[in-house]
């Protein structure tokens, strides 16, 4: 045993090395475990809602940060995107209202869970709503990697409801069970599901399933916070590295630092000067 261990020490590249190293994860296993049930609607419709996890004052303080963070956002400029939404990105950089939501432990279990591996967090940024905006077309959101379908899951995508989801203000489209389809186009004949959810609860899906902004029919905004989150070894969606300054990654928590990028995943992805980012952190800024 004691020569299989130095195997391994002296092999990064091993299999059973590689697997090791995927254990370290953010969740534990007694987490993923109370999971189970959520994990097996995720599994088999490709999505799953979890009500209820931030409190009445969160929500608040979230809204308040947002009218914030809004107040000059400019509105879409294409279809897809909407012409009556706003969208803030790079909100890890902008405010640390969110670091509740983001490291929320039920979500980083069933993810974890889900993925069966170490995950990053790809991109996080807002979705308000405008009176009149009208229903996205249905797409995958794991589209960007060109491998073939289906393929094990990659990514999953959270909405945090920060108002209520409803039909009426275009709560999120789903076509349940397309994750797991090959045809490259949403299928004919399968009914939407429209994912009504009070503030405070929080959506999952798997980024191979077909889905869609709904279509606000009221006079009030609808806002949401997606983050979308990914296998550690895959390019993320919105630079991290890039987008938040390194001194403002020192002061994060550590769990933070961890899933925008910064610890070694597979043994051998994410080193410099042969050692952690998170060392190189920690001596090269003050703040």
């Amino acid at each position: 045993m004691a020569r299989r261990s130095a195997e391994l020490d002296l092999n990064p590249f091993a299999p059973e090395a590689i697997a090791q190293q995927s254990t370290r994860r953010l969740s534990t296993p007694e987490m993923r475990e109370r999971m189970r049930d959520a994990l097996e609607s995720l599994r088999r419709d490709g999505y799953v809602v979890l009500p209820g996890l931030i409190s009445g004052d969160k929500i608040q303080a979230v809204r308040e940060e947002f009218d914030r963070l809004h107040r000059d956002t400019p509105l879409g400029d294409s279809e897809f995107g909407g012409y009556a939404t706003q969208r803030v990105y790079n909100l890890i950089a902008r405010t640390r209202v969110l670091d509740e939501l983001v490291l929320n432990e039920q979500v980083i279990a069933l993810l974890e869970a889900h993925l069966d591996d170490q995950v990053q967090l790809s991109i996080c940024s807002s979705v308000n709503l405008l009176a009149g905006e009208s229903a996205q077309a249905f797409h995958r959101d794991d589209g960007y990697y060109p491998l073939p379908r289906p393929h094990p899951p990659l990514s999953i995508n959270t909405m945090w409801a920060i108002d209520d989801f409803t039909a009426d203000n275009g709560a999120t489209l789903l076509l349940p069970g397309t994750h797991l389809i090959e045809d490259p186009h949403p299928p004919p004949g399968i009914a939407p599901v429209t994912a009504e959810m009070s503030a405070g609860s929080v959506l999952l899906w798997d980024g191979s399933l077909f889905h869609a902004g709904g279509t606000n029919h009221t006079n009030a905004s609808r806002l949401g916070v997606t983050t979308i989150y990914c296998r550690a070894w895959l390019r993320q969606q919105e630079n991290q590295f890039v987008g938040i300054p390194p001194s403002m990654v020192k002061t994060l928590p550590r769990d933070m630092q961890k899933l925008i990028g910064y610890w070694v995943v597979n043994n051998l992805l994410g080193y410099i000067n042969n050692g952690s980012p998170l060392t190189f952190i920690d001596e090269a800024y003050t703040g």
